[in-house]
């Protein structure tokens, strides 16, 4: 037997799962939705499975391997937008007998959608605290009748568990936590002392902060989603919420060489770093290092729930140096010595056609074409042809002329002592700030 699986791209309600995995490998007590529905269709007797994946295929390669592991063949299809179930059918089924499914509920749940609001997946997901799943039943207590608890969890003896619950391997519960009914604590989270968590789903690898409080919400790395109201918001204190595993930012990261490079060049000019921040703090009495919330781009739409990250600039001076703090999120890999500049949330949002879309099609870099040219143009239009231009021209050459042009200016200290927030703004269309 065959099966053609479509994997759900974009939902709107689940926009919050989907800025941290793909929907098909969003966990639902321990177990991931894909595996789920490949454990199934393994015991309906299916021998071959063609996964359409439109979002991050890698990713799901990577989660499924070959199919070994449920017995059965994989072929991973990477598909540019999710098809419907008779295009699926039409392109893609080898035969009459092929069955074709998309990851619309869960296996045991076949009349209850996932995807049709927060409220519904939350739904979902509390009538799942009636299906546990037996191979479960060997790591997990029941401390009461509705409450599962993993033997690999550690829990303060001061903590305070209401069912219905269930609490995931390795999840951390801290002292004088209270966890109240409906909570579902996702693998490896860490929610510590003094914290609430009411009705809600905790993500895995999720950081509940010290004396915070969850309620009526999906949690997971640093977003926060109300079922209730369907409200969204992205929680920047990480001793509120945050996640506990590095997630790479802006796709592929640089090449070693670029990255060592980059620390190389950070620890030379540490001194005239520390001689600028000295200089800002004694004789402009003002912070030395200022930040905003960029986005670095990742594949796939820009919306409400795209991931930012902090970007540092030096304060007080109006040159590239400025960027200076740059270089560690290229060792890290977070970023490229070159590409196009980095945006907020807002500006990527004001992007229109295909033409301004360009900005986001490379990744972000300190240094920009258009910070190594010099044709006298100015103003939004030639911001937006510099990064369209980059992107589609973008090679080795390229990235080296670009990057031996703007050392020099990188390592002068002259200008009008504009602020940094200003410098990171340079060469970003003003249509686009907000």
């Amino acid at each position: 037997m065959k099966a053609v699986v479509i994997l759900p791209d974009h939902r709107e309600c689940a926009g919050f799962a989907r800025r941290m995995k793909p929907l098909a490998l969003m966990p639902f007590m321990g177990r991931e939705l894909l595996d789920l529905w490949l454990e199934k269709l393994a015991i309906d007797g299916v021998k071959e499975v063609t996964l359409l994946v439109a979002d991050r295929p890698e990713e799901i390669r990577r989660a499924t391997g070959d199919g070994g592991r449920w017995g059965l063949r994989i072929t991973i299809i990477p598909v540019p937008r999710e098809p419907t179930i008779e295009a699926a059918r039409t392109l893609f089924a080898t035969d009459a007998e092929t069955s074709v499914i998309a990851l619309e509920t869960l296996p045991e749940g076949p009349t209850l959608p996932l995807w049709e609001s927060t409220e519904g997946l939350y739904d979902v997901m509390r009538r799942k605290f009636k299906h546990v799943e037996p191979e479960s039943r060997l790591t997990m207590r029941r401390l009461a009748s509705d409450v599962f608890v993993s033997t690999r969890a550690r829990i303060a003896s001061t903590a305070v568990i209401e069912g219905p619950a269930w609490i995931g391997p390795r999840v951390i519960i801290g002292e004088n936590v209270h966890i109240m009914g409906g909570s579902i604590i996702e693998n490896a989270a860490f929610i510590d002392h003094q914290s609430t968590v009411r009705g809600s789903w905790i993500g895995p690898n999720t950081y509940v902060g010290a004396m915070t409080e969850v309620s009526h919400s999906f949690a997971w790395g640093d977003g926060l989603e109300n079922w209730r109201l369907a409200s969204f918001v992205e929680i920047t204190d990480e001793f509120l919420l945050a996640s506990l595993k590095r997630q790479h930012y802006g796709g592929k990261p640089s090449a070693w060489m670029t990255r060592l490079f980059a620390l190389l060049l950070m620890v030379l000019t540490l001194p005239l770093a520390a001689f600028t921040m000295l200089r800002t703090r004694l004789m402009r009495h003002e912070t030395t290092v200022v930040r905003r919330q960029i986005i670095l781009p990742p594949p796939g739409r820009q919306d409400r729930y795209t991931r930012t990250t902090p970007l540092h600039a030096l304060n007080g001076i109006d040159s590239l140096f400025a960027r200076w703090p740059e270089l560690w999120r290229v060792f890290r890999g977070d970023m490229h010595l070159v590409g196009n500049r980095p945006l907020t949330a807002p500006q990527a949002a004001a992007l229109g056609d295909e033409f301004e879309q360009l900005w986001l099609a490379s990744p972000a870099g300190v240094f920009s074409l258009a910070d190594a040219t010099d044709d006298g143009l100015e103003g939004p239009e030639a911001a937006l042809a510099h990064a369209a231009c980059y992107s589609v021209h973008r090679s080795v050459r390229m990235n080296l002329r670009i990057l031996l042009r703007c050392l020099p200016r990188f390592l002068a200290l002259n200008g009008t002592h504009e602020s940094a927030t200003g410098q990171l703004d340079k060469n970003i269309p003003q249509t686009c700030q907000v």
